[in-house]
């Protein structure tokens, strides 16, 4: 995002803590410290917040100009997970249609 949009600064992530979004803070390579469980609530709660967000969309597109593989934490109301998927279905459906993407 080349500018954030007008109110930006007011959504309703603002000042919610980090790991709600990303998960538990540990160093590359060590096991996650959350259960399936627990990551799945986690998302779950995040997912709410996104819901009532206005910016949901240009957050989204900003999450989406970074690469299936630098796709971390719930942003743009999606999980990492569905983000990937959605960046290799766009990528399946530009080839179908002979644009490399």
């Amino acid at each position: 995002m080349s500018r954030p949009p007008a109110g930006w600064e007011s959504r309703p992530c603002e000042g919610t803590p980090i790991e709600l979004w990303y998960g538990p803070d540990r160093e590359f390579g060590e096991p996650p410290e959350e259960s399936a469980d627990e990551r799945q609530w986690r998302e779950r709660r995040a997912l709410d917040i996104c819901r009532t967000c206005p910016f949901t969309k240009p957050c989204l597109e900003e999450e989406l100009t970074f690469s299936i593989t630098h796709q971390w934490g719930v942003r743009g109301g999606m999980t990492a997970e569905s983000r990937r998927e959605l960046l290799r279905s766009r990528r399946t459906a530009a080839a179908a249609k002979g644009v490399v993407a």
